[in-house]
């Protein structure tokens, strides 16, 4: 049985090694952009968000995706997306739809400075937790802390090709 073991995780490390040398740690955002926001309430939000991966390994997925937003060190807005299922080998567009609550506490007016101020975004940074997985499950859970908003939202989608996951 630990044969059987050790054999699955050679042919795992393997398959998450991808082709060409060319590994998990070359995964990487290339782009991202919020399309559209739309109220839901008082403190609800619901928005669809681009997001371009390079994945040049196998395919995988992302599940149990949650985000917070934090604007001067208070916490802003809570959100959270359902599966999202990244091609392997590819450079891609996916429109992920988000949810999410402004935080308790959280004045949203705050947010309208954000509309058209593009340095007010050195003052947001976000976090997001999820666990990535094979399709067949083995997986790992994932935790990327305060990326500054700036960083992420200022390079362009430059692939035209999207798709809903």
């Amino acid at each position: 049985m630990k044969r059987a073991h050790l054999f699955l995780l050679l042919l795992l490390s393997l398959l998450l090694a991808g082709c060409k040398g060319e590994g998990i740690k070359d995964i990487s955002v290339t782009s991202a952009r919020i399309v559209s926001i739309v109220p839901e309430g008082l403190t609800g939000l619901s928005a669809l968000v681009e997001v371009e991966i390079h994945n040049p390994t196998v395919a995988f997925e992302i599940t149990d995706l949650h985000g917070l937003a934090r604007y001067r060190d208070q916490d802003a807005f809570s959100a959270y997306a359902d599966q999202l299922i990244v091609a392997g080998h590819t450079d891609k567009v996916y429109r992920v739809p988000v949810r999410g609550q402004i935080a308790d506490g959280f004045n949203p007016f705050q947010l309208l400075r954000l509309i058209g101020n593009e340095s007010a975004y050195d003052d947001v940074t976000f976090s997001v937790d999820g666990r990535v997985s094979l399709r067949g499950g083995i997986g790992k859970n994932i935790e990327i802390k305060d990326i500054p908003l700036s960083s992420i939202l200022n390079k362009p989608v430059q692939n035209e090709q999207t798709e809903m996951e």
